[in-house]
C-alpha cells in the first residue's frame, strides 16, 4: 500500500471559523506591549535605532495582511533595515530576543484561548473534507503547520497529527524563519530549527510517496516554500509519468484570488505549472465558490472509492 497524505495550514483553522491569523492576535488583548514602550521609543529614535518591538507594532498597524513570521525575518535579515538597526548593539539585540520570546509564548496564549472558546455554529468545509479523509483509511499521514489541534469527529477513531511547528497541547509553538535565510549575527533564536521544540520530520517523503495528497489551507509563502519545493519540481522534472501512475493533488483554498496567488507562488519557485499539471491530477477546490459543494462530493467520492472499506485490493496496488 502507498501512503496518502493530508497537509493543513492556517486557511484549515480559518475555514473552521478560528480567528488565527496573525493579524488577529497583533490587534487582540494578548499582543505584549513594554510598560516602558514610549519611554524606549524616544530613546531609540535618538539613537536612531528601532527596536524589534517597534518595528513590529508600526507593521501591525500599517499593514492589512500582516504576516508576522515575513517581518520577522525582514527585521533581522542580514542587510537589515537600514539606518534603523545600524546603530544596535549587544544590549539592543538581546532586548530584541527577550520580546521575541515573549512574543511567541504570548502568542500560543491567545491561540489557545480562541481554540478554548470556540464554538461551531455553521457548516464548514474543512470539516467534511477531514471526514472523508479519515474515512478513507489510507491517509497514515497528517501533518499540521497550525498549533491548534484537528477538530474531533463524532465515531471517528483518535486522528495522529506531527506538528511541523509544535502545538498548543503542550506549549510548544515555534515561530520564526527557515534555515535558509540568512539573518545578522545575533538573531538565530529567530530561526525554527533553534526552537528546542523543534523536532525531525518526514513531510517531503510522505509527499513523493503517496496515490493522494491533500493540501487545505497552505499559503506557500516564502516562509514555509522549503518543505514543498523539493515535492514540486521532483514531478515536474522528473521523467514522463503514465496516467495511472499520477498523483492526485488536491488543493483546497478560500477562493479564486488565494488560487492565483498560490500559483504565483508556485511560479516564484520556478516550478513549471503547465508540467506539473501535465504530470500530476492536480486541481484547486475554492471553498467559497458557489459550486463548492459539488466539488467537494466529487472529492468524496473519489476517495470513497479508493477508500479500505470500499476497496481492499488497493493495499496490494
Amino acid at each position: 500500500m502507498r501512503n496518502n497524505a493530508f497537509i493543513v495550514g492556517n486557511g484549515f483553522d480559518l475555514a473552521l471559523g478560528l480567528p488565527t491569523k496573525y493579524s488577529d492576535f497583533a490587534h487582540s488583548d494578548f499582543w505584549p506591549v513594554s510598560e516602558d514602550a514610549e519611554e524606549s521609543r524616544r530613546h531609540l529614535e535618538q539613537k536612531k535605532y528601532t527596536s524589534l518591538e517597534a518595528y513590529l507594532n508600526e507593521k501591525r498597524n500599517l499593514e492589512t495582511w500582516f504576516d508576522l513570521e515575513q517581518e520577522l525575518y525582514n527585521y533581522a535579515r542580514e542587510r537589515g533595515l537600514g539606518d534603523r538597526t545600524n546603530n544596535e548593539n549587544a544590549d539592543d539585540i538581546k532586548r530584541n530576543i527577550e520580546y521575541f520570546e515573549l512574543l511567541q509564548f504570548r502568542m500560543c496564549d491567545y491561540i489557545k484561548s480562541v481554540q478554548n472558546n470556540f464554538m461551531q455554529l455553521h457548516y464548514d468545509v474543512a470539516r467534511e473534507v477531514l471526514s472523508a479523509v479519515v474515512n478513507n483509511g489510507y491517509f497514515n499521514s497528517m501533518y499540521s503547520f497550525n498549533y491548534t489541534e484537528l477538530p474531533p469527529l463524532p465515531n471517528h477513531h483518535i486522528i495522529e497529527c506531527t506538528h511541523l511547528h509544535g502545538r498548543l497541547k503542550d506549549h510548544s509553538a515555534i515561530l520564526g524563519v527557515d534555515d535558509e535565510k540568512k539573518l545578522r549575527n545575533g538573531y538565530d533564536k529567530l530561526i525554527k530549527t533553534s526552537s528546542k521544540y523543534y523536532r525531525s520530520h518526514d513531510l517531503y517523503n510522505a509527499l513523493s510517496s503517496s496515490d493522494e495528497v491533500v493540501i487545505f489551507g497552505v499559503s506557500f509563502g516564502d516562509i514555509d516554500y522549503s518543505y514543498f519545493d523539493r515535492f514540486f519540481k521532483g514531478i515536474a522534472n522528473g521523467e514522463s509519468i503514465k496516467e495511472k501512475d499520477k498523483q492526485c493533488i488536491t488543493i483546497f483554498t478560500k477562493d479564486d484570488n488565494s488560487r492565483m496567488a498560490i500559483l504565483q507562488q508556485l511560479r516564484k519557485m520556478k516550478i513549471d505549472m503547465q508540467r506539473l499539471y501535465a504530470q500530476s491530477k492536480l486541481q484547486f477546490i475554492c471553498t467559497e465558490d458557489d459550486n463548492v459543494q459539488e466539488a467537494v462530493n466529487n472529492f468524496k467520492e473519489r476517495l470513497d472509492k479508493k477508500s479500505s472499506k470500499n476497496n481492499p485490493s488497493y493495499a496490494l496496488i
